[in-house]
């Protein structure tokens, strides 16, 4: 038998294996060890290792460092416990906000921020997840340091109503793009499955301000897996995209298509190709009709003398034989073969 630790001692605290008592604002608080209960991701393990490093951290603080995490601390609540806000201390809070910093890829931050602002409530529209879209859409843009945390779970019996105690770090930070955060890919790199139709998957999402460490409200929900959905994914020509078979002509390319309307956002350095006035780019699928035509852009150079020169180009785009072709032809200003063509424009 273990002899739990008494609570009816008014100034006691410890530890019998996975039994804690601790007092906390004149209350007896007796709890036991929760233990993990599925895989740990490299995300958990980073912010693991990194909780360890600034907590030693701490003592390296000069006093009056100190005294201004606990007077941040002060105007700051940790996790409710019985119906009442607990009280967190300065050392607390300062492990806390690096490690959410750490997480999102920041650097340790000695001198506490100057106050607690609130962060903003994640807003979006709706969830879409299948076997090969996982996809958080609709979402209200937060401009930097605000950064998207997202976490998920493997699929789950379709009788769980409480699964949010196994999800996982997709991402530690990252931005929406034009509302829409796709994490297929993360997805399926961390959790190591595709989602199974029928089952759940348990989500929580908050916008993280890296600049502070301040988490938002996290939202918690549930979306059934479906088999297919009809919601359709921006479509994009990246890097990523590229024919291996086929000769491309630029460093760099991110072609980023509206969804419902005939615009699209470029950005491509260009190196020109023999002794034509054009770069060609071949992709290693055919783009929708949607976005089949021709788009305009704009373009700047440095000359020998590093001047910057401004350039006109049009960009066809089309379709033939299962693949796509994006050529970027120069038509105003003059020519050089290293490029940046950028900027947004109407496709007709």
């Amino acid at each position: 038998m273990i002899a739990l630790p008494s609570i009816a001692f008014e100034g006691f605290s410890g530890s019998a294996k996975g039994v804690t008592a601790r007092r906390v604002g004149g209350r007896n608080i007796l709890s036991v060890k929760s233990w993990p209960t599925g895989a740990t991701t490299n995300a958990q393990v980073a912010r693991r290792t990194s909780m360890s490093k600034i907590s030693k951290s701490w003592k390296l603080l000069t006093n009056d460092q100190m005294r201004e995490w606990d007077r941040l601390a002060e105007h700051t609540s940790g996790a409710s416990a019985f119906g009442q806000k607990a009280v967190i201390s300065g050392m607390n809070l300062y492990i806390r906000l690096n490690v959410n910093r750490a997480m999102a890829g920041e650097a340790l931050l000695s001198t506490a921020p100057a106050s607690n602002v609130a962060v903003p409530n994640l807003l979006y529209t709706q969830i879409v997840v299948t076997p090969d879209l996982v996809v958080l859409a609709g979402i209200k843009h937060e401009s930097s340091p605000y950064k998207l945390v997202l976490k998920m779970s493997a699929s789950q019996s379709a009788g769980i109503s409480n699964g949010w105690s196994k999800t996982v770090i997709i991402t530690p930070g990252m931005e929406d793009d034009w509302g829409e955060a796709d994490v297929t890919t993360l997805y399926l790199k961390t959790i190591g499955v595709q989602p199974v139709p029928g089952q759940k998957v348990f989500i929580e999402a908050y916008w993280l301000d890296t600049s502070t460490g301040f988490a938002g409200q996290p939202i918690q929900e549930y979306a059934v897996v479906a088999g297919d959905s009809p919601y359709q994914r921006r479509v994009k020509a990246t890097m990523d995209n590229l024919d291996p078979t086929e000769e491309s002509h630029v460093s760099s390319l991110d072609v980023d298509f509206s969804t419902g309307a005939p615009v699209a956002q470029f950005n491509a350095q260009c190196l020109g190709h023999s002794n034509v006035a054009s770069s060609e780019v071949y992709l290693d699928e055919q783009l929708p009709a949607g976005v089949v035509g021709t788009g305009m852009a704009i373009g700047r150079s440095n000359d020998a003398d590093g001047h910057i020169n401004a350039q006109s180009y049009l960009v066809y785009m089309y379709n033939r034989n299962g693949k796509s072709q994006l050529t970027f032809a120069h038509r105003g200003g003059p020519y050089f073969t290293h490029t940046e063509v950028f900027g947004t424009g109407i496709i007709y």
